[in-house]
């Protein structure tokens, strides 16, 4: 799994559809975090737009979803993120009093 540190600005509509989404997949009981709900919904657009089929599209879904390698490295990343933003927060915090 590559996994590309970038800034990407998603926009307020997009983020909500990426958002239900990630309740949807922790409702059926994957681990999945912001990261893994964005690459669930391009991965169903690209395979579309690439003139899979809809079962293909399934398959390969389901594929994605059962890759626990490719689901712990896209969570460790979003976890390590959200763990370093939360130190900055903490040392400004501390830096204000």
């Amino acid at each position: 799994m590559v996994v590309v540190k970038k800034t990407v600005a998603i926009h307020p509509i997009l983020d909500e559809y990426i958002r239900q989404t990630w309740s949807i997949l922790i409702k059926k009981g994957h681990d999945a975090t912001y990261s893994t709900a964005l690459n669930y919904m391009l991965l169903t657009e690209v395979l579309y737009f690439a003139g899979f089929t809809e079962n293909e599209i399934s398959e390969n879904i389901q594929s994605f979803l059962d890759d626990e390698n490719s689901l712990r490295d896209i969570n460790l990343e979003d976890y390590a993120n959200k763990a370093d933003e939360l130190f900055r927060q903490k040392d400004k915090e501390q830096n204000l009093s």
